[in-house]
């Protein structure tokens, strides 16, 4: 994939009050004030025969009215193939549905109870559920059984795990009794902890479902969250001055391809936010006028990648 910056014809400007995003193949780029979006889906292909009817991974994106607020999900439906597209959808719908929703918390305890009832018990999905807030370059994620986010620091060129253990990150203790961050549809009373962190321009984060951190080499051996992190930063050593936001998610995919030398057995998507450092647009009356009513649900616009 190209650098956005060079490449701007093909990233898609989030317009206000759009939801871009599906659970079907993908390979495109977004940009919203504040961050470039790059998505990349594999849905599981069996027997060598592609799957262009999706799979089990929902990825979407969207814009709040103002332009200032994003919301970035990416989920995981237990299982791979075509089998469990129509669950996935269901789950993208879901998503939609909620995406005023302002709390990260509240968001993954109404798609919990919406995925238990979707599953009917007997799926689940994980999921990172996370907002982006352009005024002070703000990334609030909760994580529900997913594989935690990994955060590249421009300052450093470090990969590191993105928890509660990672410096900089502010932990919200609201809900710190109970049973917390299960996957969506496991138990309905699951409590979710919402987690923050600050990022500078050029800073990046990567969302992936577990086809990356569970990849088995020839022998049998899986790579794991840490060898995965060991991957990446083998991949910007092999750079001097790192690997552009816009070829990352390539150069991962070829260094996986290496690593497994077979086809992968699930769905695999990646999401990489890039801090670009552009701010929120100034809105005329009239725009702010049609975003009000926007946000009070006289209209959403819902978009797939093209």
């Amino acid at each position: 994939m190209a650098d956005a910056s060079t490449a701007q014809d093909d990233v898609h400007t989030l317009q206000c009050m759009e939801v871009w995003g599906g659970a079907s193949r993908a390979d495109h780029a977004a940009s919203v004030p504040g961050l470039d979006v790059y998505v990349r889906s594999t849905p599981f292909a069996d027997e060598g025969i592609e799957n262009e009817t999706g799979g089990g991974d929902v990825y979407y994106i969207s814009r709040c009215g103002s332009g200032r607020v994003t919301r970035i999900a990416l989920a995981d439906v237990a299982g791979h193939g075509s089998h469990v597209n129509d669950l996935a959808e269901s789950l993208r719908k879901a998503m939609r549905k909620s995406v005023n929703i302002a709390n990260q918390t509240k968001l993954a305890k109404t798609l919990n109870r919406a995925f238990d009832r979707l599953g009917q018990g007997e799926r689940f999905a994980t999921a990172i559920l996370a907002t982006y807030y352009a005024p002070t370059d703000h990334l609030v994620f909760v994580n529900a059984g997913h594989p935690p986010p990994l955060l590249r620091k421009k300052n450093t060129g470090e990969w590191m795990t993105l928890d509660q253990s990672t410096p900089g990150v502010l932990v919200d203790s609201s809900n710190a009794v109970g049973i917390r961050n299960l996957p969506l549809g496991v138990i309905d009373s699951t409590e979710y902890q919402q987690l923050a962190i600050k990022l500078d321009p050029g800073d990046c984060v990567l969302l992936y479902t577990d086809a990356y951190s569970e990849a088995l080499d020839p022998e049998g051996s899986m790579i794991g969250p840490n060898g995965f992190v060991k991957m990446l930063r083998e991949i910007d050593a092999r750079c001097e001055r790192g690997v552009d936001a816009g070829d990352l998610i390539e150069a991962i995919d070829d260094s996986m391809q290496s690593y497994r030398k077979a086809p992968p057995q699930d769905d695999e998507t990646m999401v990489l936010l890039h801090h670009n450092g552009s701010n929120p647009e100034k809105l005329s009356m009239g725009e702010e006028l049609s975003i009000i009513g926007r946000v009070l649900g006289i209209g959403t616009l819902a978009t797939s990648p093209a």
